[in-house]
């Protein structure tokens, strides 16, 4: 818990620059007068300390109403001035552009100054009202797009994994992936139950939950956890550590669970007898398991263990940089999340500082990883160009003629 009142820390004052920079740049812009502007300011901290406040609330408070509210005004309003700032950045590299311009092509620049981009890209204060407000509506809409497509659309994505020389018998094997749903404050049962309800109608072989189920203690949110009682598979359902269970209490969760009938694997496997193939499915605890819990520390090696002669090996390992120790174990196939494929503008972008493997297939050496962008969300309740997702993975001879085909379902959530 130190680690993340850490992090959660760190993680506000960074946000809270952020917001004090949107507001010295917007607030005089609009030129409000002085009790407006104080009133502005005093929204903008409000609005900062709202986020750790969200926290303790989502942590402590046993009212899932309240919960629900205070997280969905933080989180919404977070979404909305990381987009604020984004444009508000952009805007300033433009003008940068435009005053060099000013420089080596005067004409050109009077030009673009009397044009519309002059006054989205105001050089003089005269025209930051008209800028100001533009740069207001398209971070409203886009914020609600983002919205819109995190609570109301979810993808079902058909993944072919061509594999060479693939047991004939392992041929159209099926695994259902889910991994970051995070359920808590505003991602709850009836989200789940839709979830559940979308696996069960492709009958998977396996259902596999690449961590991040959860996002907050056991004993408010494991409730919502009951749909997955409904997930039906030839081979049961697995489940992997991710780093928001170790934030929250890991092994209340597990025992959760567990009393689900959901198998959880901790560096360990299960050799699954299809027809007459083996089929290890392994899972490694979070990369960073080991810093919070000693004998939690992931272990792809221990995970191989006697499973090193089946027909196939499948490694579920919430961050996809397992893939490297995953690599070198063995194993055929790795499946994480994580990432949330960046989840909105700017994380699209800064997403790949941290992860050579974002989303998608992808092969690593000898080893193929899928990585999932995620069902849910976490924090701001967007996505932008990173859609979430229900995976469907199907195993395929690398010779078949449809072995690369990926389809995408878009369906209503609710």
């Amino acid at each position: 818990m130190n680690r993340f009142i850490i992090f959660l820390s760190v993680f506000t004052s960074i946000i809270g620059a952020g917001y004090f920079y949107i507001g010295l740049k917007m607030i005089p812009g609009l030129g409000l007068d002085e009790m407006f502007s104080l009133l502005a300011w005093v929204l903008i901290f409000v609005l900062v300390i709202s986020i750790p406040i969200s926290y303790w609330i989502s942590h402590t408070v046993a009212s899932p109403r309240m919960q629900s509210v205070f997280s969905y005004f933080s989180f919404l309003s977070l979404g909305f001035f990381t987009i604020l700032l984004s444009i508000v950045l952009f805007q300033d590299f433009m003008i940068l552009v435009f005053s060099f311009l000013k420089i080596v092509s005067p004409y050109f620049a009077n030009l673009l100054e009397a044009s519309f981009l002059g006054k989205l890209f105001p050089l003089s204060g005269m025209d930051t009202f008209f800028s100001s407000i533009i740069l207001l509506a398209i971070a409203s809409i886009l914020t609600a797009w983002g919205m819109f497509e995190a609570h109301v659309r979810i993808r079902t994505i058909e993944v072919n994994v061509p594999v060479e020389n693939l047991h004939p018998d392992l041929i159209g094997f099926t695994i259902a992936q889910i991994s970051d749903v995070h359920i808590g404050p505003t991602i709850q049962r009836p989200f789940l139950q839709h979830v559940v309800k979308r696996i069960q109608n492709f009958r998977p072989d396996v259902v596999v939950i690449t961590g991040d189920l959860v996002d907050g203690p056991a004993h408010l949110y494991s409730q919502h956890l009951a749909p997955l009682v409904d997930l039906k598979s030839k081979y049961g359902t697995f489940f992997i550590t991710g780093n928001h269970e170790y934030y929250n209490g890991v092994l209340a969760w597990i025992a959760e669970i567990k009393k689900l009938g959901i198998h959880v694997l901790l560096n360990e496997n299960k050799i699954l007898s299809h027809k007459n193939a083996k089929l290890a499915l392994a899972g490694v605890t979070d990369l960073k398991a080991g810093s919070i819990l000693p004998n939690h520390e992931t272990n792809a090696k221990q995970a191989m263990h006697g499973a090193e002669n089946s027909d196939f090996k499948i490694l579920l390992a919430h961050q996809p940089n397992s893939i490297y120790e995953a690599e070198k174990a063995g194993f055929d196939l790795q499946l994480s999340g994580h990432t949330h494929g960046g989840q909105y503008f700017p994380g699209n972008l800064i997403i790949y500082l941290a992860q050579k493997f974002v989303a998608g297939l992808h092969r690593y050496k000898k080893t193929l990883i899928y990585v999932s962008r995620g069902t849910g969300y976490w924090g701001p309740p967007i996505r932008i160009g990173a859609p979430s997702e229900i995976t469907k993975i199907v195993l395929v001879d690398s010779k078949a003629k449809n072995a690369n085909i990926v389809k995408i379902k878009k369906e209503k959530r609710y």
